[in-house]
């Protein structure tokens, strides 16, 4: 038997979910940077931060980045009629 609760949010709860994200990334993202080596993306460089703070430039990353104006655009299908019978 599986149990499990349905739980109701109300808009402001929604709107809250986003930022609570960034606020637990950003504190688990400091505490991973306080105890071991971090590569992670800043300003389309590659960037290594040691324990003691010290940040270091791995790669340049701004060739990789493409602009939105180059991909194609999604089609949507076009929903099937049904004839009345």
């Amino acid at each position: 038997m599986t149990a499990y609760s349905i739980m109701k949010a109300g808009k402001y709860e929604d709107d809250m979910i986003p930022k609570l994200a960034i606020h637990a990334f950003r504190h688990a993202f400091d505490k991973a940077c306080s105890v071991a080596t971090v590569v992670y993306a800043k300003e389309q460089q590659l960037v290594q931060r040691e324990v003691n703070g010290q940040e270091t430039v791995i790669h340049d990353l701004s060739q990789a980045y493409v602009s939105v104006d180059h991909l194609p655009k999604v089609l949507k299908r076009k929903r099937k009629q049904e004839a009345a019978v």
